[in-house]
C-alpha cells in the first residue's frame, strides 16, 4: 500500500512503478487524500481506497488501537515505531489489553 506519514512516504514495489515520475506535491493531491479526511470528519474508522479498492484504515482507527502495528500503516499516527520490531508489538498489544480490561472493570462498579 502507499503510505504517508507527515515526510514519509513508502511504496509498495507496484506502486513505484504507477506512481513513477510524480512529484511529492502530485502525491498530495491523491484521491485518497480527501476521502480520507471526509471520512475522519464523520468519525468513521476505515474507507476504501479509490485507486485499489482496499480498506484503509483512518487515523482514528490506529488511535484506537492503541500502539502501532508495524505494518506501515498509510495514517500510522505513531511514526512507524514498530516496524521491524514484532517484540514491541507483542508487549504493547498485551499492555493495552490490560488497560481496556481494567477500565471496563472500573466502569462496571
Amino acid at each position: 500500500m502507499f503510505v504517508q506519514q507527515r515526510s514519509f512516504i513508502f511504496f509498495t514495489r507496484t506502486q513505484r512503478i504507477l506512481f513513477k515520475g510524480m512529484s511529492t506535491g502530485d502525491l498530495e493531491e491523491l484521491p485518497w487524500k480527501k476521502i480520507h479526511e471526509e471520512a475522519l470528519r464523520n468519525s468513521e474508522r476505515s474507507y476504501i481506497d479509490p485507486a485499489t479498492g482496499y480498506t484503509a484504515f483512518t487515523e482514528l482507527s490506529h488511535l484506537d488501537r492503541g500502539y502501532c502495528c508495524g505494518n506501515k500503516c498509510r495514517h500510522c499516527p505513531y511514526n512507524f515505531e514498530n516496524v521491524g520490531h514484532p517484540e514491541r508489538i507483542k508487549e504493547q498489544a498485551k499492555e493495552m489489553r490490560r488497560k481496556k480490561k481494567q477500565s471496563k472493570d472500573e466502569n462496571q462498579e
